[in-house]
């Protein structure tokens, strides 16, 4: 199971930069709420003020596009979220965060070769980013290009060494290429940094039973199921483990 990181990013508009005296007030209203917002759905009508105003700089109306997509996003209209990371590009093209953002949406609707070209624009712009690079990686794995994405993980990693979805991730791959020893230290780091990370104990888990330490795989999908008791691979094989190990038991 890949733990996807998926990282929308909010910029902050600049209530200094209305020109309009008299407007000054509701448009530093309109402004905060567009990019403070808790409710996603306050947003976007705040946004799209921006956007249908008289008064928005460039640089407001690519920021209000980017912000109205992210809550467009997160109220699950990932099209109409495309659209309008796709409408501040086309104010600034080397605006990293809608460029970021729009590789990540269409990462998420399986678009996956338009997820790696997003990302890999990003990575031009902002070579140091390990959630680019992440998510890029995630792209290449969904296609079975998995030398590239154990690249991207390895990346992301010499980066942020802290990165418990990049040591995942990179299990998975590793795993997918039939590397079960450097796939198995991959999710063990990934548990050592969080130890209720559900999908490497169940990676984890899998690759022991493979290894046939029937003990050590029950345990890691215990674990799993502990913190998550409704995740269907854990129990699927948490059940299977346990059915090996009583027929193993009876055949003793």
């Amino acid at each position: 199971m890949i733990r996807r990181s998926f990282v929308a990013t909010l910029v902050a508009l600049a209530t200094a930069a209305v020109s309009l005296v008299d407007a000054a007030p509701v448009a530093a209203d309109v402004l905060g709420e567009c990019s403070e917002a808790f409710d996603p759905a306050d947003a976007v009508v705040a946004c799209s003020d921006i956007i249908s105003s008289n008064w928005a700089t460039e640089k407001q109306l690519l920021v209000a596009y980017n912000n109205r997509a992210n809550a467009l996003d997160y109220l699950g209209k990932p099209r109409a979220a495309i659209e309008d990371y796709s409408r501040a590009l086309a104010f600034d093209p080397h605006f990293v965060n809608a460029r970021f953002n729009r590789g990540t949406t269409y990462l998420a609707l399986k678009d996956y070769s338009e997820a790696i070209t997003d990302l890999s624009a990003v990575l031009k712009l902002a070579p140091l980013r390990p959630d680019a690079l992440n998510n890029r990686g995630l792209a290449f794995l969904a296609l079975g290009h998995f030398d590239a994405a154990i690249s991207d993980f390895t990346w992301a990693i010499q980066y942020d060494a802290s990165s418990a979805y990049a040591y995942n991730n990179r299990g998975v791959a590793r795993r997918r290429k039939g590397d079960n020893q450097r796939a198995a230290a991959d999710f063990t780091r990934a548990i050592e940094l969080v130890p209720d990370y559900v999908g490497a104990l169940n990676g984890r888990g899998e690759l022991h039973l493979v290894a046939g330490d029937r003990e050590a795989a029950i345990r890691d999908f215990r674990q799993a199921l502990a913190v998550d008791p409704n995740h269907h691979g854990a129990k699927a094989n948490l059940e299977a483990a346990t059915k090996t190990d009583h027929q193993a038991r009876r055949d003793r």
